[in-house]
């Protein structure tokens, strides 16, 4: 394999450029999509016959600039969670919860840039032959993004839903297929360098690359515009994005807490009666402080009488769950619970909790327990499921409800902690790209926006921006029979399971070159002093 001769200094600078890069075409910024192309496509020229010191730089650099740049939203969400969600005085003041958002946020930084230093390292280690040395790194990728614990697990791909034609390879190849795409091509752009500043021809590695992105884009193209095949629903849901704030949604008060219920009650009533929505969808948290199911089936019955969707806690004995209340009729006969299973680190789990309160770190109280089970409800003829908050993200949720019967996903979701960041555009576009993934219709209602539909090719029906108060309905035709994903999903997305023995391998070949030279210089040395 050629080597590049770049010194460490300009092997550093251009794993920083490249992270800036990425930082710029990954949402919420999103300016231009081969930014994404080209950041992984520096890292890789700088790592190419790096040593390993020098590569773990590179990684430093590279991945300490997406995590700072990308999602410094982070220190603030953790900080606003701790200053408004325990209240009383047992919780944190505003500035212990700064401290405690600014080093959770460090410490996610720290480990989070341990892994990229690791992968970094690794990648440098690529096979000599070019074509093998091209898949190296994008399996190296998939595994940390696939197996590495992470508060916000974003996903290289997911970086295309600005993108319509692109963004439609979700479909494909799944999400982690993009990203594999992106770094094959960002591999060859790289070897095609390498092979230019050393007078050979770049013509094929660079010719291989654009008929990639011609392709992807093709196929994107024709998904995108394509007409959903067979017979459909059509349903009204209504959404209200309430823009309560979350001081009045988490405040101990009761008089405060009565006033969101009313406002609440309102508002569902006054688009029931002005659209005739099916069903009312508010966003996760919406009732305020744990409430028993029973209680709130009461209230729901008494006072709402509107088939509804809310999110809210839920009491249960000394257990209290992030939970989704559905009820399908005026009387909440037809009552359901759903307890969100997937639980956000360090906002409803903590790791190491009891050694922080130890050591007289404020944490709340309340445990929140994890659910274990999806619910598919019925909605005039069209299964609806829910998921709560970054579950939609994950890759196995929209494929679990799939297989569970459901036609239609409900994501409950409350993006203002994040406040006036990228954070919300971020949660919104990896959320779609699962529901391009799954080709399954997604209805998205938060409390502060970004609120949004799409149908069964992820494309969007509507969005309603950042702010509010506002409410509405949307209308959806939901296919009574979903297309089963293509095998090509299935295959990029175990992809990450070849990386390990292959790991294996390139150390064991290491150590056998190692040897063998050494081997060799000794044998060299005997015959000379010989």
């Amino acid at each position: 394999m050629q080597e590049t001769g770049l010194t460490g200094g300009r092997s550093a600078l251009l794993a920083l450029i490249g992270g800036a890069l990425f930082v710029l075409g990954y949402p919420p910024f999103a300016f231009f999509p081969p930014f994404l192309l080209l950041g992984p496509a520096l890292l890789f020229i700088a790592l190419r016959g790096a040593s390993w010191k020098r590569a773990a730089l590179c990684g430093v650099l590279f991945g300490g600039t997406i995590q700072g740049g990308g999602f410094p939203w982070l220190a603030g969400t953790v900080a606003r969670f701790y200053s408004i969600v325990p209240g009383g005085s047992n919780g944190p003041s505003e500035s212990q919860a700064f401290w405690i958002g600014t080093l959770a946020f460090v410490a996610w930084w720290l480990v989070a840039t341990f892994a990229w230093a690791a992968f970094a390292v690794l990648a440098a280690r690529a096979p000599k032959q070019p074509v093998l040395a091209l898949f190296w790194g994008p399996l190296l990728w998939l595994a940390v993004e696939a197996f590495y614990p992470r508060i916000f697990p974003w996903t290289l791909g997911a970086g295309f839903s600005s993108f319509e034609w692109w963004a439609q390879g979700a479909w494909w190849v799944g999400v982690s297929g993009l990203t594999a795409a992106i770094l094959i091509c960002a591999g060859l752009l790289a070897e095609g360098w390498i092979r230019w500043r050393s007078g050979r021809s770049p013509r094929v590695w660079w010719g291989v690359a654009v008929g990639v992105l011609v392709v992807g884009t093709g196929l994107g193209a024709l998904r995108h515009g394509g007409e959903i095949e067979g017979p459909t629903d059509e349903i009204r849901i209504g959404y209200v994005q309430a823009a309560v704030s979350l001081e009045r949604r988490h405040s101990h008060d009761r008089d405060v807490q009565i006033g969101v219920r009313n406002e609440l009650e309102t508002r569902t009533r006054e688009l029931s009666a002005a659209m005739k929505p099916r069903l009312v969808v508010w966003s996760e948290g919406m009732i305020p402080y744990p409430r028993p199911a029973e209680e709130v089936r009461g209230w729901l019955r008494t006072h709402v009488r509107v088939p509804i969707i809310v999110g809210g806690l839920l009491s249960e004995g000394e257990a209290v769950y992030n939970c989704a209340y559905v009820s399908l009729d005026s009387n909440a006969d037809s009552y359901h619970l759903y307890r969100k299973r997937a639980l956000v680190l360090f906002g409803e789990r903590i790791p190491l909790r009891g050694f922080l309160r130890s050591i007289g770190i404020p944490v709340p109280a309340a445990v929140i327990g994890a659910g274990i089970e999806n619910l598919v409800v019925d909605v005039d003829g069209v299964p609806v499921a829910p998921s709560i908050c970054f579950e939609g993200i994950l890759a196995g949720t929209a494929p679990s409800l799939r297989e569970g019967g459901a036609r239609l996903h409900l994501n409950l979701t409350e993006d203002l902690w994040y406040g006036n960041s990228g954070a919300p555009h971020q949660h919104l576009a990896l959320t779609r790209m699962r529901a391009i993934e799954a080709g399954l219709p997604l209805v998205r209602v938060t409390n502060g926006g970004i609120t949004a539909a799409c149908d069964a090719r992820g494309r969007w029906i509507e969005r309603i921006p950042l702010g509010g108060p506002v409410s509405g309905v949307f209308d959806l035709e939901i296919p009574r029979e979903l297309p089963e994903p293509p095998f090509t999903q299935w295959l990029f997305r175990n992809l990450h399971f070849l990386v390990f023995p292959w790991v294996v391998w390139r150390i064991s070949a290491r150590g056998n070159e190692k040897r063998s030279r050494s081997r060799g210089e000794a044998d060299a040395g005997e015959g000379a002093r010989r």
